[in-house]
Formats: C-alpha cells, sequence, structure tokens
C-alpha cells in the first residue's frame, strides 16, 4: 500500500511518515501542491495526508486540479487542517475528500484511518486477483469467496445429495430463495418442478387452500378444482419462505402431509400421494416461537432435518465487493472513497440492501463513476478511536477488571441482539455460547 504525506512543514511530514510507518506500506513526501500532484500521477498512492494550509499551491488546489484531470485516478484524500469549521469540511469532501482531521490529531485514530484504507486496499486487490485467476468465486446462482460463503456452500452440496428436509435460517436479504434453488439444482430432482412459496403473503383464511388446493364447491368462489402447491410440486421441491408465520391450524396440516406424504384439499375427505421435497426458510426466532406456543416443536424438527445457516453480509466483507463489482453495469466503476463506505456499512438488509444501494447508484451517477456521495453513506466515526478504558482508571483493580468484565459483556450481548434482529437463538450462536447461558447473563445484566 502507498500512501502521500503532503506537508511544507518538514517536522510534520516526519511525525506523519512516523505515525503511519508499518509493514506492508511505502511511504511518500510531498512539501507543496505541484509535488503531490506529481507524486499522484507517477506513483498513483492509494491514500493521501493532504494538508490544507500550505503557502505553494494549498491543498485546495490539489483536491481542484484532481477533479478536473480526468485522466488520473482520485486516490482516497484525507485532509489535515488545523480549522474544524464544518464548512471546509464539506467544501472538502464536494471536491472529492474522503475524510478530514484537525491539529494536533489524535495519532491512534489517523493508525485507524490508514488500516480502514489498507484492509480496502487489500480487498480491492483480493477481488481483482480472484476475477482474474481461476479459483471459483461463483457457487451456481450465489456469488462469495469468504470463509463462511465457502462453509456453506459445501454444506449446499453435500445436503443437495439427500433427501432429507431442509430448513435454512438467515436474516432478510441474505438470499435464502437462492439457496433453496441452489439445493434442487443440485439434487435429483433437478428436472422436476421448483414452486417457491412464501407463507408470510398468504392470508391466513387461504392458506389451507394454497398449501393443498380445494374441490369445487368447497367455499364461497371456488367455482373449480384447484391443486395446492404440493401437488404442483409433485416429484420436484417446495420452498415454503417465512415458515414461522404460518397459521397454527395450518401449522398441523402440513405436519400430517410431512409424515405421511398425503395431502387432502380442503371440501373433500379424499388424500391425495404426493412426492416432495419441502425446503423451509425463516429469519425468526422459532426456539423462541416454540416456548411462546406459537409454533410447533414437532413440525421444527420434522423440518429441520438439515439446518443452514445463512451469514449476514456484514460478517463477510471479502464478498461485499465481489457482489458490488457484480451487480455494477460494466461501464460503470466505483471511486475509493465508495468502496471504503460500502466496507464501513452494517448492511441491516444484507445482500438485497447492496444490489439495490448499487443500481441506484449507478444510474443516478455523472461520468459513470459511483461517488460516496451517490451511495449516501458517510464514514463512521465511532468512540473505538477514544481511549475506552478512563472510566476504569480510578476504581481499585479488582473492582475496575469486574466492572470492565460486565461491562463488555453487556455491550457485546446488546450488539450480538441488535446484529441479530434481536434473535436469542441467533445471537448465542453468534456470541458462541448456549442459549441458556445467553438468557441467565441477560438476566444477571438486566437485559431485557
Amino acid at each position: 500500500m502507498k500512501i502521500l504525506v503532503v506537508d511544507d512543514e518538514p517536522a510534520a511530514r516526519y511525525a506523519m511518515t512516523k505515525t503511519l510507518r508499518s509493514e506492508g506500506r511505502q511511504l511518500l513526501e510531498a512539501d507543496n501542491g505541484e509535488a503531490a500532484l506529481s507524486t499522484i500521477r507517477t506513483h498513483a498512492p492509494d491514500l493521501v495526508f493532504l494538508d490544507l494550509n500550505m503557502p505553494t499551491h494549498d491543498g485546495m488546489f490539489v483536491l481542484q486540479s484532481l477533479q478536473q484531470d480526468t485522466a488520473t485516478v482520485m486516490p482516497e484524500i484525507i485532509v489535515v487542517t488545523a480549522n474544524n469549521e464544518v464548512s471546509l469540511a464539506v467544501q472538502c469532501v464536494h471536491l472529492g475528500a474522503t475524510d478530514f482531521v484537525t491539529k494536533p490529531y489524535d495519532v491512534q485514530h489517523v493508525r485507524s484511518m490508514a488500516a480502514r484504507s489498507q484492509q480496502r486496499v487489500e480487498l480491492q486487490q483480493k477481488v481483482q486477483d480472484l476475477q482474474n485467476g481461476s479459483e471459483s468465486i461463483q457457487f451456481g446462482q450465489l456469488l462469495g469467496t469468504s470463509r463462511p460463503m465457502r462453509t456453506l456452500f459445501s454444506q449446499i452440496d453435500k445436503a443437495a445429495k439427500t433427501s432429507l428436509p431442509v430448513l435454512i435460517r438467515g436474516e432478510s436479504g441474505t438470499g435464502k430463495e437462492l439457496v433453496a434453488r441452489e439445493l434442487h439444482a443440485r439434487s435429483n430432482r433437478a428436472s422436476k418442478p421448483f414452486i417457491a412459496v412464501n407463507t408470510a403473503a398468504i392470508a391466513a383464511s387461504l392458506a389451507e387452500s394454497e398449501l393443498f388446493g380445494h374441490v369445487k364447491g368447497a367455499f364461497t368462489g371456488a367455482d373449480h378444482n384447484r391443486d395446492g402447491v404440493f401437488r404442483q410440486a409433485d416429484g420436484g421441491t417446495l420452498f415454503l419462505d417465512e415458515i414461522g408465520d404460518m397459521p397454527a391450524a395450518v401449522q398441523t396440516r402440513l405436519l400430517r402431509v410431512l409424515q405421511e406424504g398425503i395431502v387432502q384439499p380442503v371440501g373433500t375427505e379424499q388424500g391425495v400421494k404426493v412426492d416432495v421435497r419441502v425446503i423451509s426458510a425463516t429469519h425468526q426466532d422459532l426456539e423462541s416461537a416454540i416456548e411462546d406456543k406459537v409454533f410447533r416443536q414437532d413440525l421444527y424438527f420434522r423440518l429441520k432435518g438439515i439446518e443452514l445457516f445463512i451469514p449476514p453480509l456484514r460478517s463477510r466483507h471479502e464478498d461485499i465487493l465481489l457482489l458490488a463489482n457484480r451487480f455494477l453495469p460494466p461501464e460503470v466503476t466505483i471511486s475509493d472513497e465508495a468502496i471504503s463506505a460500502l466496507l464501513q456499512h452494517v448492511w441491516p438488509g444484507n445482500v438485497r440492501e447492496l444490489q439495490q444501494l448499487v443500481h441506484a447508484s449507478a444510474a443516478l451517477c455523472e461520468e459513470n463513476r459511483v461517488t460516496r456521495c451517490d451511495l449516501g453513506l458517510g464514514l463512521d466515526r465511532n468512540a473505538s478511536d477514544e481511549a475506552p478504558f478512563e472510566r476504569y482508571l480510578d476504581l481499585p483493580l479488582t473492582e475496575a477488571r469486574a466492572q470492565l468484565v460486565e461491562d463488555f459483556e453487556r455491550l457485546a450481548i446488546l450488539r450480538a441482539l441488535e446484529t441479530e434482529s434481536h434473535n436469542v437463538s441467533a445471537a448465542a450462536r453468534r456470541l458462541g455460547i448456549h442459549r441458556q447461558s445467553l438468557q441467565q447473563k441477560m438476566k444477571a445484566l438486566e437485559i431485557k
């Protein structure tokens, strides 16, 4: 990674380069705007720390020149200034700066900015190597190179070869239906129908008819016989999405179908034999739903012959750029500051959110280049850059240690619960502890 430090004062350049020096980094220096532009054009640094206040061709000159120079790729630029006025920072961002720091700067904050940029550079290089190399990053309609996704691909391949039902767990937007389709495509039922139905979108009064079918005259408006989705999927695969929202009465009927392989259309006592592999999916905490008596435990065990967990996008940074590049039109590129914003976003909507954001920003960007402003994502400034132990230093050591552990556990549990949409079972898996242990800690820490 190449980092350029631009400052007219030798002592300031020395201090900054000393702060940034680390393995895998090449540090470059420039003492004025003209020298900075020359170095950017010849050495293409990945990151620039640019002092605004220089007597000869200041930082604004550099930003304005780069914005007008379409032949030079704009690097990630962090402005360094003694002026912390918001209007100045906004002006710099409009000219292409990624962020700014004020003098005197916090050394750890500057190092964290450089580390964040280095992560982006390394991920970009990894993505490029993968796309140019022979290593497969495509698994049917699924895309990923991160360890969690490679594990999932292996599990899908093994599960597809069995006839067991599969329960897919994952947050909204992670691609549960794509996983279900891949299971079907790799199974010995691939030539037979794949029928997908969102059980949450079916009115409770029509759920049984939709799933199991009905005969003519079974209810008002039933003017002809109808095959339900089970009969439509006969010989193939039926994908039941959002299974956690299924009405209780339908759960009972579904359990019987899974046990006996026979469906009974509404309005008749005549059963029909079906051969269907059921794949179900949910983002809900089924274990809690069972405890609350809103989901049948026996149905849960029938559905989870094999259980697959799709990791959220925020836990697999390596895949964010792969997916973003896949969603971009071929003629559109994405700037470094936009990549940094993508990598820092927490993606509550997962891959679906990323896809929609990339499509929208590509449609609205200027000169076929997506910027951070096009994305509408800011760079987070969080408390991790500040001294985290200050509040404990006035306490006796034993008391401070106990308080620190308690505060850390509270923060870790709250973050896991927030990340997993307050799904206690999923939060426990994320934390690597048993669900009962998490519930005990939540009670002790008064977390509700």
